[in-house]
């Protein structure tokens, strides 16, 4: 039955969230949004080495009202991906919610890359992100299901020169989204996907101070990049009990940029 309490449906009090690539801009807006809505976090790294930037998340995600575990890991080693999946069920009891902020910008022509880059771009953006889902749903299929959301970007369904390869990645997870979430639908699972705009952040290749940032502002409909934190309120809608029968679909956060021809 659904809850006749609206305000009951948002809150993820006594939920257990671990958030996978919380170094990335979208990965601490989301670790902080589901904090900020009672979610015990564990945050884990898309690569080792990214201890700095992870305590600041947990910082942040303390300020918000629950401590952090925090897990650096490699989300390209498999051993590292199932012991975070089984570290966040323990920790936080139970692991309800699945966010993949994971994401490996590549850029350059079509012509110069190799099959060197083809394996690295797609092993970052979404060899990750499967492995990420499979180990997730392993604990959450013994204990009764749980939600995945998967943070993608708008190039999934917009190509743009310059990217081939890191578009035809996004568009992977796009499509991988839908069909685990049909796969796994009767087990209790629901997916989901988040379309992330052009990013308003220091790292983006969108926020520098260059031509293709200038020409890309003026392409905007609103004429603005995307705060990384404009994401939390999509998300915290999917991973919510509102979005109980929310399942194989995609929000994009992005001013209208799919609404242009």
């Amino acid at each position: 039955m659904p809850s006749t309490n609206s305000s009951n449906d948002f809150s993820l009090e006594g939920k257990g969230a671990l958030v996978v690539g919380a170094e990335h801009p979208i990965g601490r807006a989301a670790a902080v949004a589901l904090a900020e809505a009672g979610a015990k976090v564990l945050i884990a790294s898309q690569e080792p080495g990214t201890d700095k930037q992870l305590k600041e998340v947990a910082k942040l995600v303390g300020a918000a009202g629950n401590k952090a575990v925090v897990r650096v890991q490699d989300a390209a080693t498999r051993a590292d991906v199932s012991a975070t999946a089984d570290l966040a069920a323990k920790e936080l009891g139970g692991l309800h919610i699945l966010v993949n902020a994971l994401d490996s910008p590549a850029f350059g022509p079509a012509e110069a890359g190799d099959d060197t880059a083809f394996d690295r771009i797609m092993e970052n953006n979404l060899k990750t992100v499967w492995m990420s889902c499979q180990e997730g749903a392993r604990v959450m299929l013994t204990r009764g299901g749980g939600v995945i959301v998967n943070i993608t970007s708008v190039l999934a369904e917009r190509g743009v020169p310059n990217a081939a390869l890191y578009c035809a990645a996004k568009a992977a997870v796009l499509n991988l989204t839908r069909a685990l979430a049909l796969e796994w639908a009767r087990k209790g699972i629901r997916v989901n996907a988040i379309e992330a705009g052009w990013l308003d952040d220091e790292s983006s290749p969108a926020a520098q101070d260059n031509e293709f940032s200038k020409t890309l502002l003026k392409y905007l409909p609103d004429n603005r990049l995307v705060k990384p934190e404009e994401l939390g309120g999509a998300l915290l809608y999917l991973v919510s009990p509102a979005a109980g029968f929310v399942t194989g679909e995609s929000i994009a956060v992005d001013g209208a940029v799919r609404a242009r021809v």
